[in-house]
């Protein structure tokens, strides 16, 4: 079985820096996933050629497969990324409701990004190939494929979460998107509930039918486990050890929770003020859409509260938040893994969220503190499990972490260890094989969940 795997994000892209061309690996999680099954199986990954000097590199052969770049026009663009798959997608499925915006002619920029891609996969598939298409960017793809007569099994991921069916019928083109998923032969989410809302989503807008539930699967992302615990042992240590050190990283997102976790330090810092000087938060916030004035805007927010609370509560020799703004490397990041004492991870509302599960895999002795709205948290339930939204929880559970006895740290970070460590990449990937071949079976919601 051979691939025809189709996502927005390219495993690797080539941008124009000071003169020359350099070339990055994307090593998100998804991206290291699909390499590892490419790498083994072959086949085509289609991606968007969004790099500065990705227009040079259309096609190339990388790791036993080949990478085809697909280009889209800067006039259509902004419309699908920027308005309609950031601007209207993204905050309706974190149920942002008062950030949606709806831009006149941005869906028909959605589609007509959406048809270049179709072009690609046409010009590439072969008979022999499974059609794995991916998130929310590209909703509208199963179904033009099909429309096409191609009979190839096609498999749609979606890595964010779903809302319920109520909340997404708001969407104007509700209908034609889930008509083009409904259309794959198999459907994956991350978490039952996601599986879920999907399912009462098409009943409510295409009328009910079991054939919704007989292609959509639960089967949540795995990590690479050894990647991390292995390499995470030759880190150096980057930290003060006589303080506490809590840890989080995020890119820029009105999503993570971001505020409310550092207005959770000063909650902790009133009831507990001989906290002062043990313990340092260290915030590392990835730039994010930089140049979009709802980002900048949030930006300066967050900013203006770390300022007032380190202005309230440092002394000259100790500061209770350290915010660092920028993009860290690989070492630098295992070596925060390491060493940290406690992992802030509080999204409002997440998909799924892969630092947790790197965190756990990296370090020997951390605490895991988890939001309960993020999609790991049903499988990652020895973590410190709080409402992002209540200050007080968090307090509560940083002021828990950082006291923990090691014991009860140890029996925590081992039932972690071993959940992460079953359910890695390879796991995934065997699950959506074997969703692939099992696509003529009616599956109960938890069939692949509890296995």
């Amino acid at each position: 079985m051979s691939y025809l795997v189709v996502t927005t994000r390219c495993p690797i892209s080539y941008e124009r820096v000071a003169g020359k061309v350099l070339r990055r690996e994307n090593i998100g999680g998804v991206a290291v996933s699909l390499n590892k099954l490419m790498s083994k199986e072959g086949g085509v990954w289609i991606c968007w050629g969004d790099g500065s000097a990705d227009s040079e590199h259309l096609e190339e052969n990388y790791n036993g497969y080949k990478i085809v770049r697909v280009l889209i026009p800067q006039r259509e663009k902004k419309g699908f990324y920027d308005d309609y798959s950031n601007g209207i997608l993204w905050p309706l499925f974190h149920y942002f409701r008062e950030r949606i915006k709806y831009y006149g002619g941005a869906f028909d920029s959605y589609e007509y990004a959406n048809r270049i891609f179709l072009e690609a996969v046409l010009k590439n598939v072969s008979n022999d190939m499974v059609i794995w298409i991916h998130d929310y960017q590209l909703s509208l793809l199963p179904g033009m494929v099909r429309q096409k007569s191609i009979r190839n099994t096609i498999v749609f991921t979606w890595h964010i979460p779903w809302v319920s069916a109520e909340f997404f019928a708001t969407l104007p083109e509700s209908r034609k998107i889930v008509s083009s998923i409904v259309s794959s032969d198999v459907i994956t989410f991350h978490t039952d509930q996601y599986r879920s809302n999907f399912i009462h989503s098409a009943d409510f807008l295409l009328g009910k039918s079991s054939d919704y539930a007989k292609k959509s699967f639960s089967i949540p992302l795995g990590i690479d486990y050894s990647y991390y615990s292995v390499n995470a042992v030759r880190a150096k240590n980057p930290f003060d050890s006589a303080m506490k050190v809590i840890f989080s990283i995020d890119r820029l997102d009105y999503t993570k929770g971001l505020t409310n976790r550092v207005l959770s330090i000063r909650t902790l810092l009133e009831r507990h003020p001989e906290l002062a000087g043990k313990f340092v938060y260290v915030m590392i916030v990835n730039p994010s859409r930089t140049s979009v004035k709802e980002y900048i805007n949030f930006k300066r927010e967050l900013e203006m509260n770390i300022g007032r609370i380190n202005g309230e509560y440092a002394s000259v020799k100790w500061v209770p938040i350290i915010y660092i703004y920028k993009k860290v490397n690989d070492a630098t990041l295992l070596s925060y893994y390491r060493y940290a004492d406690v992992a802030l991870i509080t999204p409002l509302i997440d998909g799924l969220n892969l630092v947790c599960k790197e965190f756990v895999a990296a370090t020997d002795h951390g605490v895991l503190i988890l939001s309960k709205f993020a999609g790991a948290a049903t499988e990652l339930k020895e973590s410190l499990i709080v409402n992002p939204n209540s200050l007080s929880e968090m307090s509560d559970a940083l002021f828990n972490a950082i006291n923990m006895e090691k014991q009860e740290i140890e029996r925590r970070l081992s039932l972690l260890k071993a959940e992460i460590k079953k359910r890695n990449i390879s796991w995934w990937l065997a699950r959506i094989r074997q969703a692939v071949e099992r696509s003529n079976y009616e599956p109960t919601i938890s069939d692949f969940s509890q296995e």
